[in-house]
């Protein structure tokens, strides 16, 4: 049995790693909690398929390391098997590099970028 002492400090550990963890994937966790937010508001309006394949495509974004960390990249939606990512950059993506995984996904038939660049 693990005294009450030793049971508080690993319990605050684990807080502060997950705590830390959050932290440094700050922009991932938010596009994940919008997209929450968006499937619940939607629920009836869109088919569950759709939901789940714009989730796939977001854990594939969120498994990629440059996908997931590039500040470029604000959001992206689903429709009709096109994913569609939403960027602040005219120059992205690079889509010989980075774009190849989400076109594995089942469902998905082609992935496109709209740029909303400031100029």
């Amino acid at each position: 049995m693990i005294p009450r002492a030793v049971n508080k400090r690993i319990r605050l550990m684990w807080i502060a790693a997950l705590a830390s963890a959050g932290w440094v994937n700050r922009k991932d966790v938010v596009r994940w909690a919008n997209f929450a937010k968006r499937a619940v508001r939607q629920r009836t309006a869109r088919p569950l398929s759709d939901l789940v394949t714009e989730a796939k495509v977001r854990a594939a974004v969120s498994s990629d390391p440059v996908l997931r960390r590039d500040p470029a990249l604000t959001d992206l939606a689903v429709h009709n098997g096109v994913v569609t990512l939403l960027t602040s950059s005219t120059n992205w993506p690079d889509e010989e590099d980075h774009l190849r995984r989400l076109l594995k996904i089942k469902g998905i038939s082609d992935v496109k970028a709209l740029n909303f660049a400031d100029s």
